[in-house]
């Protein structure tokens, strides 16, 4: 498994979606926060993940640049350009979890892996 310092781990949906190039489920991002893009005349918009290009490896570039490309009709090097020019989202929708160095974060209940792993290990100590 790849080691990154900030990273969104993919659920079953994401798996299917980017699993080809993120084989372990694990992608870069710049932070551990999402953001809702400013979009014009765009309503509801998800949030996402900043992926940090520069932590992948360069396979995993050119798969995401191939992939995009033929999604969107776009050439290589527009694809590539738009990358470097306004980064590349990941959907938060797309990931179960994200995590930093240290510890892990867990969307859905609302609350943290490693505070969950804090008050297990404090209720051994005491039993």
């Amino acid at each position: 498994m790849t080691d990154y310092r900030t990273w969104a781990r993919l659920n079953l949906e994401g798996k299917r979606e980017w699993g080809e190039v993120f084989p372990d489920g694990k992608v870069p991002v710049q932070t551990i926060g999402t953001q809702k893009p400013i979009l014009e005349g765009a309503k509801d918009v998800e949030s996402v993940f900043t992926v940090n290009w520069k932590e992948l490896t360069p396979r995993q570039q050119q798969a995401i640049i191939e992939k995009l490309s033929k999604q969107s009709d776009a050439t290589k090097e527009a694809v590539l350009t738009d990358i470097l020019r306004i980064e590349l989202p990941l959907r938060r929708k797309y990931t179960v979890c994200c995590g930093k160095v240290g510890c892990d974060y867990s969307f859905g209940e609302g609350d943290f892996l490693f505070e969950r792993e804090k008050e297990h290990n404090q209720r051994q100590v005491t039993t």
